[in-house]
């Protein structure tokens, strides 16, 4: 079996956290365009950082959904535009 060094735990750290700062920051995008859309897209994101790590508790699932609520509610009746 081949062991790990903690270097290289540090590396996967650090790629779960770009793939979980990228779908915030794909979530945080829809709010400029197409909220349902981009909330999807960065919903898949943040799920394949959820499975990338053994530890995660999904927080940044959470807080894409939450992100993607505020946009749709911030297009939808602020803005009044279409939402999709």
């Amino acid at each position: 079996m081949r062991e790990y060094i903690p270097e290289q735990e540090s590396f996967r750290e650090d790629a779960v956290a770009v793939v979980n700062a990228s779908a915030i920051v794909v979530a945080v995008a829809g709010t400029w365009t197409r909220p349902i859309y981009l909330g999807i897209i960065a919903l898949l994101i943040a799920v394949i950082g959820y499975f990338m790590t053994p530890r995660s508790k999904g927080g940044h699932i959470l807080a894409v959904c939450l992100i993607t609520l505020f946009a749709v509610l911030e297009t939808g009746l602020w803005q009044g535009k279409h939402l999709i």
